[in-house]
């Protein structure tokens, strides 16, 4: 069972919990996540996505998602939902990316959750720069890795009904 934390810090309240975890129960039910667990969506502006890529990536620009796994162990005892982390998706980036890329918002904002909610789970890719310490379930960032991710990604992205 998904538990999920939904935040819009934006002045556009169109996207609301259900759109976000109607993505989040079919990425897990791809990935067969059995056990709770919970997670936070946070939809931020351009100020707030920079703010937190300066400070935890040494970044200082707009991103268009981030995510800040806090423990990617599964199998809990009393089955609690586990708090497997935030993802912070930038709103106006996604809006601006979706089209340039000739998609609907909605098809990027669910892209850009499935992406974060891979990384929570440890999925990584070669130009992920974390700073500190992060769990490696999948090995080491090699283009492998980033295959393995972006084919997860887009068989979870082809069973969402938008």
């Amino acid at each position: 069972m998904i538990s999920m934390v939904f935040r819009n810090s934006t002045s556009d309240k169109r996207y609301g919990s259900k759109f976000f975890e109607k993505i989040l129960k079919t990425a897990a039910k791809e990935l067969k996540i059995k056990d709770n667990f919970s997670v936070s969506v946070n939809l931020v502006g351009e100020k707030k996505i920079q703010e937190l890529n300066k400070k935890y990536r040494h970044k200082n620009k707009p991103t268009d998602v981030l995510s800040f796994p806090l423990n990617s162990i599964f199998h809990i005892p009393y089955s609690i939902p586990q708090d497997i982390g935030d993802v912070f998706v930038c709103l106006s980036i996604a809006k601006n990316d979706a089209k340039r890329e000739n998609i609907t918002i909605k098809e990027k904002l669910a892209q850009l959750t499935v992406h974060g909610f891979l990384h929570l789970l440890g999925y990584e890719h070669p130009d992920d720069e974390v700073s500190g310490p992060r769990l490696k379930r999948r090995g080491e960032k090699s283009k492998r890795d980033a295959e393995e991710m972006f084919k997860l990604e887009r068989k979870i992205l082809d069973k969402i009904k938008l």
